[in-house]
Order: structure tokens, then C-alpha cells, then sequence
């Protein structure tokens, strides 16, 4: 690729230097779909880099010690999938389904840590993209998506039923799908219906020092849960809190979303 290529001209008999700095650069789309086959479907969209308070400040009612707020900085703008995944859309990719309450557009539940990453693997060699799970950070980033407040509709209980499934609504039994208010960036599901697996392992405290696109502890015994959940408290489903499970846990409230590098 040409980069600022110099070239010298004539205009009106005068010697001009033009700076060329070749074409604009390429912006990822705003949405990428997979499609999976037999007209099923994997709608992600486009969470920009940035930089967030991660954790919950100390005036946050419920707030548990594990979640001191820290600045961290996401450098690499990556694709979400707008909601869980979905029943039909595990079906497709594996050819099974493991879940208790049975629907298409349910999210998949009974899923292990283990099995979510078997997922994402299969997928990614069926797209030939790299498909993972989100790190706890991108997580609470992609959750915020930019807002301070202890869920991503606002601080009390009527704002979590406005976007997701919980012990107050539920009736007892996750929901289909991308029923509820979406976040800024097109997110469904970030609080409630069903907790979602990240790829970190559980390291306990955060530091408080600012940290750059963290993947959590190097070892540990647990890996990292996020959301909340269809029996859940409102204290369970707000954005800053973090739940763990041994990763050959299968569970009706575990489900997970995939994530995808933008670049």
C-alpha cells in the first residue's frame, strides 16, 4: 500500500509538493452476521475501544468487596454477539442440545465453561474467524456501554426489568432471547436470563491500578461468570458483579455469548 506518497506538481506555473497519504483506512462494519446454516443465524455487533471505570464504586448499594473500581483500557475495538446464544443456534453447530427448558430461541443453558469453549472452537473453524469467549473486562465493558450506573438502564429494580429476565419477572424459567431493552450498542441480555461464561480465570481482588485489556488470573480453580440470571436476585444482575464456576459445571442458569476481533 502506497503511504504518503510525495508527489511534485505544476499549478499556475508554481512548484506545489502534494502529500498523498493514501486511501482512508478500512472501518470495521458496525454489524457482522454469521450464518450458521439451514437459515440460522449469529448476529454480532461492533463494541468500539475505550477505556472504563471496571468494578462498582463504594456508594453502589449491594456492592460486594471483590468489585473495587479501576480504570481499564480496551484497545482493540471486537464484535459481541447481540444476545446469547440460542438453543437453534447451539443445534446447529453441535448437533445436540443440552438444555432444561426447551425452545429455539431460548438461550442455551446446562452449558459447562468446557463446553462453551467447544463451541467457539467448532464455530471458528466452521467461519474461519477466531470465535472465543469475552474477557471479564470486555464483558463489563460491552455491558456498560458507557454508562456508571448499577445496571445499563439506570440504579433501581424498574430499570432492571426494563433490560433483562430475574427473579422479580421470570416467572421461574429464562425467556426467549433479545426481548428486552437493548443497551447502547445493541446488546441484549446483559442482565438476567442467563449467567454468561468469560474466558478468565477467577483471580479474586481486582488491583486498583489502571490495567490495559486484562485476562484475569494466570491459574485458578474457577472461571468467571457474568449477568445474573432468570432466579436471581436484583443484586445478581447488576453489571459490576461477578460470579464463579468450576468449568465442568453444567447448570440451567449458565449460558454464554461469543465475542470476535474486529481487526
Amino acid at each position: 500500500m502506497l503511504k504518503n506518497l510525495v508527489r511534485v506538481v505544476m499549478i499556475f506555473g508554481a512548484i506545489t509538493t502534494v502529500v498523498w497519504a493514501g486511501p482512508p483506512a478500512t472501518q470495521p462494519a458496525k454489524e457482522l452476521t454469521l450464518d450458521l446454516s439451514n437459515k440460522v443465524t449469529l448476529k454480532m455487533v461492533l463494541i468500539p475501544a475505550g477505556k472504563f471505570l471496571m468494578g462498582s464504586p463504594e456508594t453502589e448499594k449491594w456492592r460486594l468487596s471483590n468489585e473495587v473500581q479501576h480504570g481499564v483500557t480496551i484497545s482493540k475495538s471486537f464484535y459481541m454477539a447481540s444476545t446469547p446464544v440460542t438453543q437453534a443456534q447451539w443445534q446447529t453447530v453441535m448437533g445436540n442440545n443440552p438444555s432444561l427448558f426447551d425452545g429455539d430461541n431460548l438461550p442455551v443453558e446446562q452449558v459447562s465453561w468446557d463446553d462453551a469453549v467447544a463451541f467457539c472452537k467448532k464455530l471458528s473453524a466452521k467461519e474461519g474467524k477466531t470465535c472465543r469467549l469475552p474477557t471479564e473486562a470486555q464483558w463489563e465493558y460491552a455491558c456498560r456501554a458507557g454508562t456508571t450506573t448499577a445496571y445499563n438502564t439506570g440504579d433501581d429494580e424498574k430499570a432492571l426489568a426494563e433490560a433483562g429476565w430475574y427473579r422479580g419477572n421470570s416467572d421461574d424459567k429464562p425467556h426467549p432471547v433479545g426481548q428486552k431493552k437493548a443497551n447502547a450498542w445493541g446488546l441484549y441480555d446483559m442482565h438476567g436470563n442467563v449467567l454468561q461464561w468469560c474466558s478468565d480465570w477467577y483471580g479474586g481482588y481486582y488491583k486498583k491500578e489502571a490495567a490495559t485489556d486484562p485476562t484475569g488470573a494466570n491459574t485458578g480453580s474457577d472461571r468467571v461468570l457474568r449477568g445474573g440470571f432468570w432466579k436471581g436476585n436484583t443484586w445478581d444482575c447488576r453489571a459490576a458483579v461477578r460470579a464463579r464456576s468450576f468449568p465442568g459445571t453444567r447448570d440451567d442458569r449458565y449460558g454464554f455469548r461469543v465475542v470476535v476481533d474486529a481487526d
